[in-house]
């Protein structure tokens, strides 16, 4: 086996946006393979700078582009083609779209590929399934006689529905369940036992997509009631030395990548140890880069030097959690934080340098059992104290705490007009606020209009 084709689909939702969105699994396994010299191409239909993507769809110039996206720290807006709205989903009055590298330029792009010995496809959202389907499907025309693997957080979460996709093999977990078709297959090819062991991802070294992800740890310490990460990453926590992780920044960094993004559910955990050591070698180095944090860092493991190395670091609106402001809430989904706990790190925060407006605070809204109105007191309570709100809309994710409960209320089936969640994953979009009815739906745009004016005011 010395070929292997890997595939990022395109998504089919009701919006999306490259928040500094990057496969990065794939991207370790990309570099896994070419360490142990198998060749691997990627497809992946959202890179916004993939060899296959083309920007004149986007109306203007090559060079133009990728000024804006860059300015705005890599992130920008994927390609957008109008979608037919599942028949599940026609109750929601909004426009669906499919976004990412439009259809006739994979195939243009797959047709100038040597035939790969075989076809891994990620997923990510379970309700992003669509867009697998139609991934699979594509290389299963262009190379019918190539095994296809679909693994990822879809494939893991909704196993028995990944089964129609079209796969000949959906695997649940990580990596190491490809062990097992290599060996079938009579490939040489070693997977690292442990995330610790993982190379730096894979970057064409001629692309700059303006960031690159990566990670210190994989896994998470925490069972949210709202998370699955417990299940994607087989309940592990595991990290890489700092200093290991350093060295893969300052190869990025060496190469013109100014934006780090840390994809960590838990970078702050363990501080001592991880990310401490990593910030100071970053700050001694004089790197020019800026550290940007997608996930939400969680309050309970900043100190005030944390913060100052933060800061020193050029971490850029860092992200924080608080879910509620409510303690029934945070008690509820997982006692991460209390309020006099954020309270503290606004003012460690402050301390270190940070002005009003400098970082933000993620709040969810449409939990099971919120009411609208603590979304508003939560954000109001966060404004006060100079932070950035953003809201968050909660999605059920199959097998947590919060799923399998919701699947015992009866209220919840007629709250989605009688369809069937659990084996629909379509309906776990948390654009369509699963848990509330669309005559809700302008309360809920009168809060979140709330939180835009608040920030504009910081």
């Amino acid at each position: 086996m010395n070929r292997i084709l890997l595939i990022n689909p395109p998504v089919y939702d009701f919006a999306a946006f490259d928040l500094w969105s990057a496969p990065l699994g794939l991207l370790y396994l990309a570099s896994i393979l070419k360490h142990q010299n198998c060749e691997a191409d990627i497809l992946d239909y959202m890179d916004r700078y993939g060899s296959a993507y083309s920007l004149s769809y986007r109306g203007e110039g090559e060079a133009e582009s990728r000024a804006r996206a860059l300015s705005l720290y890599g992130c920008g807006h994927y390609i957008k083609q109008k979608a037919e709205t599942p028949e599940v989903l026609k109750h929601i009055p909004r426009n669906y779209s499919r976004y990412g590298l439009p259809k006739e330029l994979a195939v243009n792009y797959l047709r100038g590929l040597c035939p790969p010995d075989l076809i891994i496809v990620t997923s990510v959202m379970t309700y992003w399934y669509p867009g697998v389907f139609e991934a699979i499907q594509t290389v299963k025309e262009i190379f019918p006689d190539t095994p296809v693997v679909l693994g990822g957080a879809y494939a893991t979460l909704c196993h028995e529905h990944a089964q129609k996709s079209g796969a000949d093999y959906v695997l649940q977990g990580g990596f190491e369940n490809l062990k097992a078709i290599f060996k079938a297959k009579n490939a040489r090819i070693a997977i690292p036992c442990t995330f610790s062991d993982y190379p730096i991802p894979y970057y064409p070294p001629n692309q700059n997509r303006g960031y690159a992800v990566l990670r210190i740890s994989a896994g998470c310490p925490f069972k949210c009631s709202y998370c699955a990460q417990d299940i994607l990453s087989g309940g592990k926590f595991v990290s890489k030395p700092a200093e290991n992780v350093f060295k893969e920044i300052k190869d990025f960094a060496d190469r013109g990548i100014k934006n780090i993004v840390f994809y960590d559910d838990a970078l702050l955990y363990d501080r001592e140890r991880l990310i401490k050591p990593l910030l100071r070698k970053i700050i001694e180095s004089n790197l020019k880069i800026n550290i940007h944090t997608p996930n939400g860092l969680h309050l309970r493991y900043l100190d005030l030097e944390t913060a100052r190395l933060m800061k020193k670091a050029n971490f850029v609106m860092p992200r924080f959690s608080l879910e509620s402001a409510d303690a029934r809430i945070q008690k509820e989904t997982g006692a991460k934080i209390t309020n006099e706990g954020f309270e503290n790190a606004a003012a460690m925060l402050k301390e270190a340098g940070y002005k009003k407006g400098e970082y933000l605070i993620y709040l969810l809204i449409g939990m099971p059992g919120q009411a609208l109105e603590d979304a508003e007191m939560s954000i109001k309570y966060v404004h006060k104290f100079g932070a950035k709100v953003s809201l968050s809309e909660y999605s059920v994710i199959p097998g947590t705490k919060d799923f399998e409960r919701q699947l015992q209320n009866a209220n919840c089936e007629l709250r989605l007009n009688g369809k069937d969640f659990a084996n629909e994953p379509l309906l776990h979009n948390k654009s369509v606020y699963p848990l509330f009815d669309v005559k809700d739906w302008n309360e809920i745009r009168r809060i979140k209009n709330l939180a835009k004016e608040l920030n504009s005011l910081l």
